[in-house]
């Protein structure tokens, strides 16, 4: 799946559990957390002798392991729910794995396999042979699903997945929001 799919997913997972914006940014900041294996194809753009995004995406990052220290550390960051913040953030990378798995064949049919078992067993690599592309309509209709989701928690409970990146940012789109609201209902008044 696309990083912005995993964004939301993460982020849509921590709303109904997660108290505090910090746990709940440490959470979804884990599940995007696995492509970091993924900065190995802007080392191969600038470096023209090096294989690194070949040989290590999917190992790295979307492993038993990576969940386990990734789970550890939001643990330790989160200042309030701090078990749950762990836990979720296990179930979150599960997730990304298993979105990966299910959804994310590249165009020309190649299937990234997953080494969950990484560092340990590289033999193992997981795939699935229903996998689709990573731009067919399978995840362009789970996008705008969770599209639509952010937009009634933005609605129900005034917090948009902005609060990862900033709460000023956040406060600024209901600022836009609000005024947008204004406007159209005074439009609606006048004859």
């Amino acid at each position: 799946m696309a990083p912005g799919a995993h964004l939301l997913i993460s982020w849509l997972s921590t709303v109904e559990f997660l108290k505090e914006r910090r746990e709940r940014t440490l959470v979804t900041i884990a599940g995007l957390a696995p492509d970091i294996d993924g900065l190995g194809l802007v080392v191969d753009k600038l470096t023209d002798n090096t294989e690194l995004y070949f040989k290590y995406h999917h190992y790295l990052g979307h492993n038993l392991l990576a969940a386990i220290i990734l789970s550890c550390l939001t643990s330790l960051f989160a200042k309030q729910q701090r078990m749950a913040t762990g836990l979720l953030t296990f179930v979150i990378v599960h997730l990304h794995i298993l979105g990966d798995l299910i959804g994310s064949k590249g165009p020309d049919g190649y299937q990234w396999p997953i080494y969950y078992f990484y560092p340990w067993n590289t033999d193992i690599g997981l795939t699935w042979s229903g996998q689709w592309e990573l731009n067919a309509w399978q995840n362009q209709v789970i996008m705008a699903l969770l599209l639509t989701l952010c937009f009634l928690y933005t609605s129900k409970k005034r917090i948009t997945v902005l609060e990862v990146f900033s709460t000023q940012l956040q406060n600024e789109a209901f600022k836009m929001y609000d005024k947008y609201v204004k406007n159209k209902s005074n439009k609606d008044i006048l004859p």
